[in-house]
């Protein structure tokens, strides 16, 4: 009998701790939910921005030591742009090695008398981009930071970070608009021709300007 006070008084201790324990399952499962709306939400605001390849371009330059260099386009296969709401972040784009052609006047006729389809034929070689057997080259984007774009590149099947920045960016009625810039170090893709002349040295680094526009 003396015992009985302690074992009521016990009895509602654990019958406490039993409510207060389901209180804070009920808590955390109702946090859980808002959490997965939320994340719901940014997914359906997400929006893909199809290439136009008719009218999207990228412009590659070369140097020689200072001396001279050679500049060109390249077209685009496809691609496309993931946008949530305003905000880049994501997208991957797929250019037509075989297109790549010179523009410069050094490449209609330099020095030795070559011309530009000279050139454009030295370019699908293996000398450069092999595109005779690697017709194409990849951008993927992994990450956006303000107006700076890192993602992976791929050309003659091998890959590495590099990174894009952006000019300019606008989206006017379903359409994008965009320009930026990317160098890359073509020694990191086995593009490794050496120039024929002693004192003439090309640059390792090849620079394209992009040019997109993409619509919803």
């Amino acid at each position: 009998m003396g015992n009985k006070p302690r074992i009521i008084k016990v009895m509602k201790t654990k019958l406490l701790l039993a409510v207060a324990f389901s209180g804070l399952l009920l808590f955390s499962s109702c946090g859980d939910s808002e959490t997965t709306e939320a994340t719901s939400s940014a997914t359906d605001s997400t929006s893909t921005y199809v290439l136009d390849a008719a009218v999207s371009k990228v412009n590659w330059k070369g140097e020689v030591a200072g001396v001279y260099g050679h500049n060109g386009i390249v077209n685009f296969k496809s691609g496309s742009l993931l946008f949530n709401d305003s905000t880049l972040t994501g997208g991957e784009f797929e250019v037509d090695m075989t297109s790549i052609a010179p523009l410069d006047s050094a490449s209609f006729k330099d020095e030795d008398g070559h011309r530009a389809s000279d050139l454009k034929k030295h370019l699908s070689t293996k000398d450069f981009f092999a595109s005779d057997s690697i017709p194409t080259a990849k951008f993927v984007i992994t990450s956006v930071s303000g107006n700076t774009v890192k993602g992976n590149l791929t050309v003659r099947g091998k890959t590495n970070e590099e990174t894009l920045e952006i000019q300019s960016l606008e989206n006017a009625n379903g359409t994008i608009t965009a320009n930026g810039t990317l160098v890359f170090n073509r020694q990191k893709y086995d593009v490794a021709w050496v120039h024929f002349m002693k004192d003439m040295v090309l640059s390792d680094d090849i620079q394209l300007s992009i040019s997109i526009v993409a619509k919803k």
